[in-house]
């Protein structure tokens, strides 16, 4: 079996976890994608200035993904408790809830398991464990990894608060992406997922493409 494109995530134990990272997932209301693109540059900019670290991407759905991350939960709370100092960020709160650009369709927070280096375009698979099957998916989830990285990919292992799992394929242009769908594949792959999908220990529940605008 040739893999195209899909990927494998894990879940492991809180203690590995070294970085901590909230998202928001905002969708467009019709006709306001320049105003949600400029709320989010505004955004960016007081969290910046609070010590915050951002990430904000789009995917292919048209929704903005909007990222702040941290060392570890320590931080994350600091971090809010500055927001919540803020006169600045309030205001700003206050009037993009007076007129706003977009609905909020998701908002999760995650340990990233395994970050990757930063790339400019990502593709993300969502899983989530069957009951009783998380060891399998940490054995299978470090295999995969291991075998991708080989193949030049760089990889990310996230959970969210939702116990999903999210798998991370970076790349610094779409166009090495699809260099890689057609040619990232080895007799060790194809002997893996081969195994894999005999019996998943998942179910794939969300696939999107993300390209980072800042």
């Amino acid at each position: 079996m040739k893999m195209k494109s899909l990927f494998l995530i894990t879940f492991v134990s809180s203690c590995v976890f070294a970085d901590v990272l909230e998202v928001r997932l905002w969708k467009a209301i019709p006709g306001s994608s320049a105003q949600l693109m400029q709320h989010a540059s505004e955004a960016r900019s007081i969290h910046l200035k609070l010590g915050g670290q951002v990430v904000v991407a789009t995917d292919r759905q048209g929704r903005l993904h909007y990222a702040t991350a941290h060392k570890n939960w320590v931080e994350w709370a600091a971090f809010q408790e500055k927001l919540e100092a803020s006169d600045e960020w309030t205001n700003f709160a206050q009037k993009i809830g007076a007129t706003p650009a977009a609905t909020l369709e998701s908002h999760y927070l995650i340990n990233q398991v395994t970050p990757m280096l930063p790339s400019k375009v990502y593709q993300v698979f969502v899983w989530e464990a069957f009951p009783g099957r998380r060891a399998q998916m940490i054995d299978s989830a470090t295999t995969a990894q291991l075998l991708h990285e080989k193949l030049g990919a760089s990889v990310g292992i996230n959970m969210d608060q939702m116990g999903r799992l999210h798998y991370l394929m970076s790349f610094d242009t779409w166009a090495d992406w699809a260099k890689f769908q057609d040619t990232g594949s080895s007799d060790e792959v194809s002997t893996f997922f081969a195994e894999f999908y005999s019996n998943p220990p998942a179910k794939l529940v969300e696939v999107y493409n993300v390209t980072r605008v800042d």
